[in-house]
């Protein structure tokens, strides 16, 4: 005959096994069975439960443990009751290890990362072509993850490879300090150690308070090439084996 009202077109409806016939006035607790098998409805909302022709309020006249309905008050003996599973849980599984890539993922999902070449002439996001960033060369001086949080913690010193001033800097408890040429307000620091640079510093020389202080003995070799000349607070002491040469054409005075 035909159907009047809207046609169930989904879900998945049981009328799990019938249960009166264990009701004794005093039982509350019974198992919930469904062909014979134990049946896991998960909450209470998920079933309609009629007792005696009157429908069971969900939560309240009855509650679910497991496999077990536990009513609040005894069904009486001889009383009639029957249980609707209104849908079954869905099981959406849980991905295979392996199996979700960059294409399963939102770009808003995605890590926004991007390297570039030296130049700065061209970009590759990572996520894309590059899957992974590797922290390495002479700008990279430490790296570990705290266990406790999973937060790894990279120190740079500079850019390294010619760029920046990578290991050129080391610390101490007093400060800091460099084996190389400094160059201070100039494009680039030239000359050598001994030569040439907008800053040198053979022996001890500090500026305090507004003055010049430097070493009265010279334990290194100085030498004032052509085209330069040099200046020495005196009286200073020159070292056995230390000499002080001096271009022709340059001079060197001793104050």
């Amino acid at each position: 005959m035909p159907y009047l009202g809207r046609e169930l077109t989904s879900g998945n409806y049981l009328k799990l096994d019938d249960i009166s016939s264990q009701f004794n006035g005093s039982t509350t607790t019974f198992q919930l069975k469904s062909g014979g098998s134990d049946f896991f409805p998960g909450s209470s909302f998920s079933l309609l439960v009629s007792v005696a022709g009157v429908i069971q309020e969900a939560d309240s006249a009855y509650q679910i443990n497991n496999n077990e309905i536990t009513f609040a008050t005894a069904p009486s003996n001889g009383d009639d009751a029957f249980i609707i599973v209104l849908g079954l849980a869905l099981g959406i599984g849980v991905p295979g290890d392996g199996t979700v890539g960059l294409t399963q993922l939102q770009d808003s999902a995605k890590l926004g990362i991007s390297t570039s070449n030296a130049n700065n002439t061209s970009t590759v996001s990572v996520g894309g072509a590059v899957t992974s960033i590797n922290f390495a060369g002479p700008g990279v001086t430490t790296a570990f993850v705290t266990p406790s949080t999973g937060i790894a913690t990279i120190f740079f010193q500079g850019g390294g490879g010619g760029v920046g001033a990578a290991g050129t800097w080391a610390s101490d408890e007093v400060g800091v300090a460099t084996s190389k040429v400094v160059g201070v307000g100039t494009a680039q620091a030239v000359g050598t150690a001994n030569s040439e640079g907008a800053l040198q510093a053979l022996g001890n020389i500090a500026i305090t308070d507004g003055a010049l202080l430097i070493d009265n003995d010279i334990s290194s070799s100085i030498n004032v090439p052509s085209g330069k000349n040099g200046l020495l607070i005196g009286t200073v002491s020159v070292a056995v084996g230390a000499t002080i040469d001096v271009a022709t054409g340059s001079v060197l005075v001793v104050v």
